[in-house]
């Protein structure tokens, strides 16, 4: 699939137009792709494309990837006179894109249960951008066969063949990562990801389960503090608030601003709040600002959605790693689904802790 022949004189005027034209619709319809994806994007379609909106690819907007793909297909094309081996990429590219088309129509029919005007006219677009790649692939092929070209043969059907395990492949990538988006879902990963500390692609997690009220917890903090450098070099560390005591309820939305927004000056403002909340179960935001200033860092309010998920995956936590009491550290192993738990102030230690997470590193 090559319009190189369109700088050749050797073809006469008529087959010249013909390649024109086929050169001119290819270019037109994958432009088309293009406006279209702009036009989805900007969400100026019809109620019936709404569904759609709330399906990714592999957890990116159709129009992200359209907005990648079909822009670098049409520069392709149009430099493909001039270079050989982009012709060939652009029909590669449209193979896999028809293969993916395939799952986007077979989703709105089945998983989404509405058409998609915009989508479908997209779909179409692709197609008559390959129609015009296919009918001048046929011509080359026939051209071969005229000339008795064995190499030019053997060469189109190497292509032909290639093409359609293109666009098997593109079926099946498209297949394996279509899915709906789920808001909620999407909210809670984010805010666990705001939670963690220290090497957050470590295969190691350390939980640190404590309650604000609880003495055995305050007696720990230091130690905590001065281990969590080193744990973090090594760990993914999150700290969880379980609330033994009620009153610890009164601490957690300020605990998780410090996490969220004062990462690197959080275990000062942590020892700090462990210090106010010896002097009082019910602290203010004005008491909470204060000691942010006085070590050089300020409080953010939360909303209620960010506390309320991020109890709820502290309530997770403690159920999933079956944890009974504070203080309590759980070292997990990602890879090998084995944790170390460590109860109480005799067990929390910091050797142990490194020792935990050296052995589950291996």
């Amino acid at each position: 699939m090559s319009y190189t022949h369109l700088l050749k004189p050797s073809k006469t005027s008529q087959e010249q137009f013909s390649s024109r034209v086929v050169y001119t619709l290819a270019a037109v319809a994958l432009a088309a792709t293009i406006a279209l994806t702009i036009l989805s994007w900007m969400k100026l379609c019809s109620q019936s494309c709404a569904e759609g909106h709330q399906y990714r690819l592999y957890g990116f907007k159709f129009e992200e990837v359209g907005l990648f793909v079909f822009p670098t297909m049409l520069f392709f094309h149009l430099l493909s006179p001039w270079f050989r081996i982009l012709a060939t990429a652009t029909g590669w590219m449209l193979c896999a894109a028809l293969g993916a088309e395939l799952v986007f129509i077979y989703a709105q029919k089945y998983m989404i249960g509405s058409w998609c005007p915009v989508c479908l006219s997209i779909a179409a677009a692709l197609v008559s951008a390959s129609a015009a790649y296919f009918y001048e692939y046929c011509n080359r092929f026939e051209e071969s066969f005229e000339h008795e070209d064995k190499g030019q043969i053997m060469h189109h059907v190497y292509k032909g063949l290639s093409g359609i395990i293109i666009l098997v492949a593109g079926f099946l990538f498209a297949f394996g990562g279509i899915g709906k988006y789920h808001p909620l879902q999407a909210a809670e990963n984010e805010i666990k990801e705001k939670l963690a500390f220290g090497k957050l692609n470590s295969p190691v997690e350390v939980y640190v389960f404590t309650d604000w009220a609880c003495p055995g917890c305050r007696k720990l903090e230091p130690m905590l503090e001065a281990a969590a450098p080193e744990i973090m070099k090594q760990a993914r560390l999150i700290f969880v608030d379980n609330p033994v005591h009620p009153e610890t309820l009164n601490y957690s939305p300020y605990n998780l601003s410090f996490m969220i927004y004062n990462k690197t000056k959080y275990m000062k403002l942590r020892s700090a709040l462990t210090d106010l909340s010896e002097d009082t179960k019910t602290p203010t935001d004005e008491q909470v600002a204060a000691l942010a200033k006085r070590l050089g860092a300020s409080y953010k309010q939360l909303s209620y959605a960010e506390i309320a998920l991020a109890s709820k995956y502290f309530n997770y936590l403690v159920e999933k790693l079956e944890v009974e009491g504070t203080p309590t550290v759980v070292v997990v192993s990602k890879a090998q689904k084995k944790g170390k738990k460590l109860a109480g102030t005799s067990e929390i230690t910091e050797a142990a802790i490194l020792k935990a997470i050296q052995a589950y590193s291996k």
